[in-house]
């Protein structure tokens, strides 16, 4: 584990919050663990790291895990981490697939604070047509992250659809958007060999991510186990059963029957069966009562305007161009059920007048053209500058002001890859409720529940 002080000093700052939670003071917290009470102090004012055997005493006695006790990492504490093209180079691993090589991998920009994990792939499978029967074709199971994908050149994507196989024939700028567990796979389609990547294969930028599934959901999942899980799926067959699954998971929460119902929401009962058996969805006079009646929001009841494909593909002739002062803005692949993921290739002729973006999302970005690119930010004040030569790429903290400019006359291309951590939405309304006085509490705790003296 990390040691160095800003580390330790964090999680020093968590330990206090997690005896805070259990109701322990330092002293009954020494005592629980059978340490002293001044080592408890050098915990957590980060004079000392939380030895392991503290860690499997505490999670024996105390209802915690053990990775409660372990805090994120901090890789880019200057905003900004980059990987160059000879680093990714480094990385690169070739694997086979019905005994042939199929893919080649390499890292790019990865950050530990980051919810995505970007991966370069070249396709070292070749066919000749556009057939998702093609017998050299080796599909995968899915997989748990969500992904995004921007095509280089000539690429055949082949993915599973109501059952059913399909491909897009996909060349530079298209990109797509598939949910978890979609079976997929790739190929460079041969027939475009004369607009081939710098003369090699089929490339993907291929960017999976975890969204709100990811990490403590999927653990309490796991641990809840059996028959539990399935009862948290919602209908998403019509907008009607969805809001269904959502009244009555608000009338057993608040333990409620109809009739009740009816009479708190001044809706009359045969009304209220209709909603119950997802017949028909209620008027915003409506929403507004049932609303009132759980004492939530309205908007905690309404279902989603629609649902989205599993598969989603975006054409770049299809795409929607706009212009943002020095930049020429192409959107790329994106659900409506993830707000908060946003793609977009960013274009640049001139150099930015100043620090003109400011994005309240984890950034990756890519130059997948030929010019090198100028990245300008600043944090705490301080002006910073780095050079993103063609096919390095670089991972953004949220929020930090920043501009892209060309190094040359030429015009220069940068994919933009945007996607919320575990704050946006939910996390942010409730931030923003608990309120700015007691915002550094929250991942910075330095006092005690109470007052000892």
């Amino acid at each position: 584990m990390p040691t160095d002080k800003a580390y330790l000093k964090r999680q020093g700052a968590n330990f206090l919050t997690l005896i805070n939670d259990l109701k322990r003071n330092r002293q009954a917290a020494a005592e629980d663990l059978g340490i002293s009470r001044a080592q408890v102090e050098k915990i957590i004012t980060g004079e000392m790291d939380i030895p392991e055997r503290i860690i499997e005493r505490a999670t024996r006695i105390w209802p915690v895990n053990k990775r409660d006790f372990r805090i994120f990492e901090d890789d880019a504490p200057e905003g900004v981490l980059v990987m160059t093209k000879e680093r990714s180079r480094a990385s690169s691993r070739v694997f086979a697939r019905g005994g042939l090589d199929y893919y080649e991998y390499r890292d790019t920009a990865m950050s530990k604070v980051a919810p995505f994990r970007p991966e370069w792939i070249l396709e070292l499978c070749q066919v000749e047509d556009n057939d998702p029967e093609n017998p050299r074709i080796q599909w995968n199971n899915g997989h748990f992250m969500h992904q995004f994908t921007m095509f280089i050149n000539a690429v055949n994507f082949y993915y599973m659809e109501d059952r059913q196989k399909k491909v897009m024939a996909a060349n530079m700028g298209d990109s797509m958007y598939i949910t978890p567990f979609v079976p997929h796979t790739f190929a460079t389609r041969r027939q475009d060999s004369q607009r081939l990547y710098q003369g090699k294969k089929g490339l993907i930028l291929a960017l999976t991510y975890g969204n709100k599934l990811f990490g403590d959901p999927q653990h309490e999942l796991s641990a809840l186990g059996g028959d539990i899980p399935h009862q948290y799926l919602l209908d998403t067959s019509s907008r009607e059963k969805h809001f269904a699954c959502l009244l009555k998971q608000q009338m057993e929460g608040l333990t409620i029957s109809k009739k009740e119902l009816s009479k708190l929401s001044s809706i009359n009962e045969k009304t209220i069966e209709e909603f119950i058996r997802g017949e028909r969805l209620p008027s915003t006079k409506e929403y507004q009562k049932l609303a009132k009646t759980f004492n939530i929001s309205s908007l905690d009841l309404m279902p989603p305007d629609e649902f989205d494909k599993k598969v989603i593909v975006q054409y770049l002739k299809d795409s929607n161009v706009r212009d943002f002062q020095n930049y020429r803005v192409t959107e790329l692949a994106s659900a409506r059920y993830l707000p908060y993921s946003k793609a977009v290739i960013l274009e640049m002729k001139k150099s930015a007048p100043e620090l003109n973006l400011r994005v309240p999302l984890h950034q990756y970005c890519y130059n997948f053209g030929s010019e090198p690119i100028r990245l300008q930010w600043q944090i705490n004040g301080i002006i910073k500058e780095v050079s993103l030569n063609p096919d390095d790429s670089a991972y953004l903290k949220p929020y930090l002001p920043h501009s892209f400019s060309p190094m040359s006359k030429t015009q220069a291309r940068l994919l933009s890859l945007r996607i919320a951590g575990r704050i946006a939405g939910e996390g942010q309304r409730e931030l923003s409720h608990i309120g700015r006085q007691n915002l550094r509490r929250i991942y910075a705790e330095d006092a005690l529940w109470y007052r000892e003296e």
